[in-house]
Parts: C-alpha cells; sequence; structure tokens
C-alpha cells in the first residue's frame, strides 16, 4: 500500500510539474512574441505560467531575447514579473546587458542597469565588456559604459581566450 501511495504521489508531482510547460508550438509562438515585441502574447504566456519569465530556448532567456531585438516593452514587462537579469548564456558568456549593449540600444541597456542588472559581468575568459570597444576606439560607446559603472577590469592581455573560463 506505502509503494501504490508512493507512485500515485510521485505521478500527481510529475503532472503537476509538467502542466504549464510550453509546448514547441506554443513555444515558438511565444519565442516569437518575445522577438517581434508582441507584448500582448507575452502577458499570455507569462500570465498562464509566471515561470515563462525566465523560459529558456536554446539556453537563451525570454529577456536575453528581448534585449537582443531591442524590444523594451517587453524586456519592461519581464522585468516586472521578475526576469533574471544575471542569467549567463553558457555558451557565448553573455547576459541581456551584453546583448543590449552590443547591438547599440543604449536605453535598453540604461533600463537593465538601472533595473539591477550587474553591469561588470565578463565576457569570456574574463574580460571586461569595455575591453571590444576599446580595441575599436569606440569612445561614445566606452564613455556611455562607464557612465553606467562599467568597469575596466578583467584580461589586459593581447591574448586573453588562450586562458580558460
Amino acid at each position: 500500500m506505502k509503494l501504490f501511495s508512493a507512485l500515485l504521489a510521485v505521478l500527481a508531482l510529475s503532472f503537476s510539474i509538467h502542466a504549464h510547460a510550453l509546448t514547441d508550438d506554443d513555444s515558438l509562438e511565444f519565442v516569437n512574441a518575445i522577438t517581434e515585441g508582441d507584448i500582448k502574447v507575452v502577458k499570455k504566456f507569462v500570465e498562464v505560467d509566471p515561470a515563462n519569465a525566465n523560459y529558456k530556448s536554446f539556453a537563451w532567456s525570454s529577456i536575453q531575447m528581448a534585449a537582443n531585438r531591442g524590444q523594451i516593452e517587453v524586456a519592461k514587462y519581464l522585468i516586472s514579473k521578475g526576469a533574471d537579469l544575471n542569467y549567463v548564456h553558457p555558451l557565448s558568456h553573455n547576459t541581456a546587458f551584453h546583448l543590449a549593449v552590443f547591438n547599440g540600444y543604449k536605453e535598453l541597456a540604461t533600463l537593465l542597469a538601472k533595473s539591477g542588472a550587474d553591469v561588470n559581468k565578463k565576457l569570456k575568459a574574463n574580460v571586461s565588456l569595455l575591453r571590444p570597444f576599446q580595441d575599436v576606439n569606440n569612445t561614445d560607446m566606452i564613455g556611455f559604459l562607464t557612465g553606467l559603472g562599467v568597469k575596466d577590469d578583467g584580461c589586459k592581455a593581447v591574448k586573453c581566450f588562450d586562458e580558460p573560463d
């Protein structure tokens, strides 16, 4: 009887865990809504399951997808719903803040910084976010980033990428 009760409990828990999981079609609709700025659809998915504010597709978080496409209204909404602003993509080592900066979305980068994003998260090989802009002498972006508190630290070597992550 105890075994039956335990199996029944595990079964009930597995249904509740997967009750709000997105189907493939839902995932595609949600990701497209994030990247295209369809706030109505984004809200629909997050209201059904608040965990979708941190949904990941190919290890990209919802806020990263919005930041990469400059979708500031979507980003504001996801931030209000608890999106993890400091999530680091496991391969690219980028955060939503990095993506907004690299794509030139200064207003979005400012929003992320003021909302609590760690502006000093390092890129791959412990490189400061300032480094790519210093390498091409982009003084406008360097000034913008230092104004947000980005520090000029991390690897200073000519070739930082030989170091392990």
